[in-house]
């Protein structure tokens, strides 16, 4: 069983690239959707959300409100880390346990591809892949694409100032696909990363 991560920042177009390795064989793991499950009422990492951040994290209805939680967890670097060290660990145990219960399956499946979006901030991922691609794009084409999918420019930029940058995913990357044009043309150069570099894996 072959584990590919895919990590990119916030408008990179790596979520697209797990879909699309997904749609050709893969079994994706979204470490985003992982976290979100994981911060549902009445979970311990809900619970020690609010103990991180105060009361006011939490809905009125039990949820987690994630306004509020964001502009707290990225007013600073450090703010950012705390988040991180709070929840990173319960999605790492989370990722182990379902590559765990893949790889024991009579007939795993040859390519596992985890949708890492921290990856350069949680290094000890890496332990549980066999090899990373870096979906990278410019600053100003991933901030027009995130507020096109309804972010807030401000929100936008904030996240990305207390987020690893391209170089840094640059350097933990065993391959890199430039994201700057159109999707055809990102399209393109997946279809052409899974001929050259996994074909064969997912089948």
């Amino acid at each position: 069983m072959h584990v590919l991560a895919v990590t990119g920042g916030i408008g990179s177009g790596k979520s697209t690239a797990a879909r699309y390795f997904a749609e050709r064989g893969a079994v994706a793991l979204d470490l985003d959707d992982i976290a979100h499950k994981l911060v549902a009422p009445g979970m311990p990492v809900l619970e020690k959300v609010a103990e991180a951040f105060g009361p006011d994290v939490i809905a009125p209805d039990g949820s987690l409100d994630a306004a509020a939680l964001a502009e707290r967890a990225f007013s600073s670097a450090e703010e950012a880390r705390r988040l991180n060290a709070v929840v990173h660990p319960a999605v790492f145990a989370a990722v182990t346990g379902a590559l765990d219960m893949l790889a024991a399956q009579p007939d795993p499946p040859p390519l596992v591809v985890l949708d890492v979006p921290l990856l350069a901030e949680s290094p000890a991922f890496l332990e549980l892949v066999d090899a990373v691609l870096a979906i990278s794009a410019t600053e100003d084409t991933r901030v027009a694409r995130a507020v096109a999918a309804g972010m807030a420019e401000d929100d936008v930029r904030r996240r990305m100032r207390y987020q690893a940058d391209d170089a840094e995913r640059r350097a933990i990357a065993d391959y890199v696909i430039e994201n700057d044009g159109t999707l055809p043309e990102f399209l393109s150069a997946l279809e052409a990363f899974w001929e050259d570099e996994v074909a064969g894996r997912a089948t």
